[in-house]
């Protein structure tokens, strides 16, 4: 399955934990897997290239959006390139429904404690994918995260962690 990780952290450079996964996954980026980063997208005007982001979606069957979680939201930018790239007219309304069919998946880092979502899970604070997908007829799957990201340790977990998110990212 061809996969592109749709990386929504506003500045990479300065992440922990995306950074670390996008570094972890670098070795395994070929002609079945993809790091698109957003940052590096977003055009000086503020704008995505509309016609070159959808069309990069297309030759991939499974697309996993990677973004920490702000405020239980993503980042500005990953909204901002949700709400561009996946227009009337190419993913819903009265067309061909460009992402018909494809997995759409999450990797999310969280600042909070995983006991933070204990209420709830993570799933139902990321079921604006699982929306998104079955609004656009494709496919919500499966989530990927790291807790606790700002707490004293996580540098070991993170490592554990990296080789967690490599299987998730291609065991499919």
């Amino acid at each position: 399955m061809k996969t592109i990780v749709i990386v929504g952290h506003p500045d990479l450079s300065n992440s922990v934990v995306n950074r670390a996964w996008v570094e972890a996954l670098r070795p395994y980026e070929g002609e079945n897997i993809r790091i698109h980063l957003l940052n590096e997208a977003l055009r000086e005007d503020g704008t995505f290239d509309l016609k070159k982001e959808q069309d990069l979606l297309e030759q991939y069957d499974r697309i996993v959006l990677q973004f920490p979680l702000y405020w239980y939201m993503p980042p500005a930018i990953m909204k901002q390139w949700l709400d561009t790239v996946w227009a009337e007219g190419w993913a819903w309304g009265d067309c061909p429904h460009a992402l018909k069919g494809k997995l759409i998946e999450v990797a999310t880092s969280c600042g909070a404690p995983e006991v933070a979502f204990s209420q709830t899970s993570l799933g139902v604070y990321l079921s604006f994918v699982k929306g998104s997908a079955d609004f656009i007829q494709a496919e919500g799957g499966a989530y990927f995260a790291f807790y606790a990201s700002e707490s004293p340790g996580y540098e070991e977990r993170l490592a554990e962690n990296c080789e967690e998110y490599i299987k998730f990212i291609c065991s499919k």
